[in-house]
Order: structure tokens, then sequence, then C-alpha cells
């Protein structure tokens, strides 16, 4: 008798850690991003590129303003710290942390609305 692999164990295990219709995974994943993309290529994580991929298309679909995108860019990508990301767009550190605070809540009520049709 053979083993029973689960191929979708690895994805059921990020959809639960970075759950993208909720606030607290979609900051988790975004706290989380530069090891799960490199995953992508370190393990061949396939599914790592599908919840890559699943959150970019999220970010499209929030219709996101270019400051809240700007700021997820410096504070998540760059890992600028908020007061120097504050500083690089001419704004204070609590207007980024706006900024970013509302657009990982319009990137989870795309998801929401995804889940309930």
């Amino acid at each position: 008798m053979g083993k029973v692999i689960d191929f979708s164990a690895k994805e059921r295990r990020l959809d639960e850690a970075y759950p993208l219709d909720s606030e607290r995974g979609i900051y988790a994943l975004l706290i989380q991003l530069h090891h799960v993309r490199e995953s992508r290529f370190l393990r061949g994580d396939y599914d790592a590129s599908l919840l890559l991929l699943d959150l970019a298309q999220s970010i499209t679909e929030a219709n996101l303003t270019h400051r809240q995108k700007q700021a997820l860019k410096l504070v998540f990508i760059h890992d600028f710290i908020q007061k120097d990301a504050a500083h690089w767009m001419n704004i204070s550190q609590q207007a980024v942390s706006d900024h970013v605070r509302s657009a990982i809540k319009r990137i989870s009520e795309v998801n929401e609305e995804k889940e309930v049709a």
C-alpha cells in the first residue's frame, strides 16, 4: 500500500496563514512578502506563486489611490520605516500609516466581496 500525498496541504497552510479576506491576513502577508517571494525560487513553492498572484490581482481590483500604492510599495517592498516613507512622500508619518491601513482594508474588502459572490 502506497503513501497518500496531500498536494493541497501547503495551499491550505498558506491560505490559513495569510487569508486575503481579512486585514490581519493581508498585513501578515505583506510583512512576510520577501520570505514568500523567496520561497518560490528556493523551494519551488508553486502555492506561494499563486498566493502572490492573488495578492497582485486583489491590489489591482481594490482600485487603490496612487498614494496608497506608493505607501505600500515603500513600506513593504523597499522596507522603509514609515517615518522615512513619510519624508520621501513629503507627508506625515501618520498619513503614511493611514494610507497603509486604508489600502489593506480596501484589499480585504475586495476579497470579502469575492467570498460572498
